[in-house]
């Protein structure tokens, strides 16, 4: 995994202010090009954030919703955030009770970086 985007995503998750449990940048293919993720399967969070995205681009083109955005998922433990970024996805796991407008601040922030580095 390329160090460069390891930092990035660090960084992300400090400023986050604890409540990004963990940060990945994946492929469109599935496949993780960095991450931090403690205790978490990054290959499995990859792969299955992959697949959603593929879900969610395709119902936003067939209700000719435009180009894909975000999504926030939310589940009872966590909420799974997928941002895309050129050929890539911020997947990030934030906590129920998140500031989201700090979350989302920060997720811009961090892809405007990674606009720059890919």
């Amino acid at each position: 995994m390329e160090e460069k985007y390891r930092s990035e995503l660090s960084s992300f998750v400090t400023r986050s202010g604890g409540d990004v449990h963990a940060a990945l940048l994946v492929r469109k293919d599935g496949l993780p090009v960095s991450a931090i993720a403690p205790g978490a399967d990054v290959k499995l969070i990859s792969a299955i954030s992959a697949l959603a995205m593929g879900a969610l681009r395709r119902v936003g083109e067939e209700l000719k919703s435009g180009s894909f955005k975000m999504s926030i998922i939310s589940y009872e433990s966590r909420s799974l955030l997928i941002y895309p970024v050129r050929d890539v996805y911020i997947v990030a796991l934030i906590s129920p009770e998140a500031n989201l407008g700090l979350v989302l601040l920060e997720v811009e922030k961090l892809a405007r970086r990674l606009q720059e580095l890919l």
